[in-house]
């Protein structure tokens, strides 16, 4: 097993990845000239694989693969995490024991060092550039189905926490599947020409979205009137230059 105890993309890409051109392993993003791995496509161990020996990447997951994967890694932690411990237990208690030796020779107190605890954060995000951390954060999981004014399922809609840092996209069933910090209230709901909405977040799991579409002004082929030919050589030739000589 690699050393990596979490995968996690905390600043996610806003491209598409259907606009994008297909490369060798993944899309080429226009944006910022970097090609997107799809790691959607391998497995687990080809994932931690890749990971292990690549760095600055930015990846496609899908969000079910990365919980997988970070699950796997919190299986994987405890066993080496303890045996750490275990040898650390043993190290303080030789020290404590020559520390109160020493204390009870010289009738002075002992002194403990306390070890900080790492800490650390985690989220988890379909698109964008890929960061391994230690901790993972609590979290939970929404799906929904976003439609229209027609009850038809939109596909392609945003879906994201009101940072960012979190958001998936409706399939072509206009169905979601999002990851969000278990404190969230909100998450927002976007998509081109629809009224963007705030969604509160309750104890459901699973939510009903209705987009509207946005009021524009008036679109439509452009028809100039203009003076009959007759009317515009008769002020032009006639009433026009009489009015110049009695004025």
């Amino acid at each position: 097993m690699s050393n990596i105890q979490n995968i996690n993309i905390p600043k996610p890409c806003h491209q598409s990845w259907q606009q994008m051109m297909p490369a060798e392993s993944g899309r080429h993003c226009a944006q910022c000239c970097k090609t997107v791995t799809d790691f959607t496509t391998m497995t687990n161990s080809q994932v931690i694989a890749y990971l292990s020996n690549t760095g600055n990447v930015c990846g496609r997951f899908n969000e079910q693969q990365l919980t997988n994967l970070n699950h796997q890694f919190s299986a994987d932690i405890p066993a080496t995490a303890t045996s750490g411990w275990k040898r650390l237990a043993v190290i303080m208690g030789i020290a404590s024991f020559a520390l109160s030796f020493k204390a009870v020779a010289q009738n002075k107190p002992a002194t403990t060092v306390q070890t900080p605890k790492p800490t650390g954060d985690a989220g988890s995000i379909m698109l964008g550039k890929v960061v391994a951390t230690t901790d993972a954060a609590k979290t939970r999981v929404i799906t929904g189905h976003i439609y229209d004014d027609q009850n038809l399922s939109i596909p392609g809609v945003s879906v994201k926490t009101p940072s960012g840092l979190t958001r998936a996209t409706t399939d072509t069933a206009g169905k979601f599947r999002l990851t969000i910090p278990a404190d969230t209230k909100q998450v927002q709901v976007l998509f081109i020409g629809y009224k963007p909405l705030l969604v509160d977040i309750c104890a459901d799991e699973n939510y009903q979205v209705k987009l509207t579409t946005e009021q524009y002004g008036m679109l439509g082929e452009v028809v100039v009137t203009r003076t009959p030919i007759i009317k515009r050589i008769y002020y032009k030739c006639i009433k026009r230059p009489i009015r110049k000589i009695f004025n």
